[in-house]
């Protein structure tokens, strides 16, 4: 049953699998709409800029050739020309390679924001195993890939056929234009069907892009095992997380009962099991209070208090249990215990009285 429950991950996954998994570098990306954005903005840039670029070498060209008779033919002055001429390609490409540059880190961007992980490019030798790698080239999902590819050349085949066809009845007027016209004319017929292409290539890379969410978030679902578990090493084992409540409950007890018993004016014991510590103030109180209990080690903790405070300590077992078990923090004691605290109280106090009565008289 428990492996049935493993196996069906009908279950969305959870924000903290997700998050892992992008940690990791597994995230829904589709290659596909990369390749359409980069795609659209070259096509883009070389219908804005294709005509002026063109130009531009032209001019370059015919300036090379009416210089060309009074160049250095020396090793320096073919090194500057070559210099220049590299110089003058760059500034021309770098454009052009920029905006490339930028789309690709767009179309990643879009799809999955900014994931920095270096799990993708460490070592797997796991992938040099020929037979893992047989496995995979035979596999349905190649299979499937396979088709799909097919799918995406015989729509984007179609788009190109359909803009040949558009463009036919303009080939016979193409030997009677100029150079110039031509050319231009050239460019713009390249640029519109580039355009067309990119256009296919967007639809395609939307339906790639759904179709590759949908395939991720199905390899992300959980079972109902393991969303348990997930909660559990998250959230931590319920007995475990008790016990944290039950120790912090216990060091605040002893740290309220070692403040509270250095005021008390007695401390009744069990005399080694539980402790209560009493405090009354004539003419504030109307019965004694009880400020501190404990049992176990707070009890004893209690007694070393008392000792360093010279707290007297009684050991009286009936009514320390019936104080403990009867009265919270900070009660007074009940009408039917007067009699024993009182009694407990004027000896203690007498007591007190007494050691301090020969510094009185000293003085």
């Amino acid at each position: 049953m428990a492996e049935q429950q493993d196996l069906d991950r009908n279950e969305d996954a959870t924000p903290y699998k997700l998050e892992k998994a992008r940690e990791r570098g597994q995230v829904a990306k589709s290659a596909d709409v990369v390749s359409a954005t980069v795609f659209t903005v070259a096509v883009a840039y070389f219908y804005w800029k294709g005509w002026d670029g063109l130009q531009s070498q032209f001019r370059y060209g015919h300036a090379l050739l009416v210089q060309a008779g009074r160049l250095d033919g020396s090793a320096a002055g073919l090194w500057w020309l070559v210099g220049g001429m590299v110089r003058d390609a760059l500034t021309a490409l770098a454009p052009f390679f920029g905006a490339l540059m930028i789309a690709a880190i767009v179309g990643n961007l879009m799809q999955t924001g900014p994931v920095l992980s270096m799990d993708p490019i460490k070592a797997d030798f796991s992938r040099l195993n020929p037979v893992t790698g047989l496995k995979k080239l035979f596999s349905l999902r190649t299979l499937f890939d396979g088709a799909r590819a097919v799918m995406k050349l015989v729509l984007l085949s179609l788009v190109v056929v359909q803009g040949i066809k558009s463009l036919a009845p303009q080939f016979p007027q193409l030997a009677a234009m100029p150079p110039a016209m031509l050319v231009r004319t050239v460019l713009d017929d390249a640029a519109g069907m580039g355009l067309k292409i990119a256009l296919m290539l967007c639809l395609i890379a939307l339906v790639d892009f759904a179709y590759t969410r949908r395939e991720f978030n199905k390899k992300m679902r959980m079972s109902k095992r393991e969303l348990k578990d997930e909660h559990k090493n998250r959230e931590g084992d319920p007995r475990i997380r008790a016990r944290l409540r039950e120790l912090r409950r216990e060091s605040l007890r002893r740290s309220m009962a070692a403040r509270h018993t250095a005021n008390a004016d007695v401390l009744l014991t069990n005399p080694t099991h539980v402790a209560v510590a009493l405090r009354y103030v004539h003419g504030e109180m109307a019965s004694p209070q009880l400020v501190a209990k404990g049992a176990g080690g707070v009890a004893a903790l209690m007694r070393q208090i008392a000792a360093r405070n010279r707290i007297p300590v009684i050991q009286n077992p009936p009514l320390a249990r019936a104080l403990f078990h009867g009265l919270e923090v900070e009660q007074h004691v009940p009408p039917q215990l007067y009699a024993q605290v009182a009694r407990i109280l004027v000896w203690v106090f007498a007591m007190r009285d007494a050691r301090t009565q020969p510094q009185g008289a000293a003085t």
